[in-house]
């Protein structure tokens, strides 16, 4: 189970989102739904790269919201 830590920097155990859940109930991960630049999509393509990573599928739309990764 995940642990995330509260205000007072103590980690609590978090329970599983519905996303999570359902995210491992679809088919295999593109890089065309993680809402990437025409550009980039072209890029990718361009390198031969049919699916992303797992750590690339859940990463990136972090990325992409401006927060901080570490992988």
């Amino acid at each position: 189970m995940k642990r995330k830590l509260n205000e007072n920097d103590v980690p609590e155990e978090v329970a599983p989102s519905s996303e999570a859940k359902e995210a491992g109930t679809t088919s295999t991960p593109t890089f065309e739904g993680l809402g990437l630049d025409a550009r980039l999509l072209q890029a990718i393509a361009d390198e031969k790269y049919a699916a992303p990573t797992p750590v690339q599928f859940k990463a990136i739309p972090l990325a992409l919201e401006g927060r901080d990764i570490l992988g």
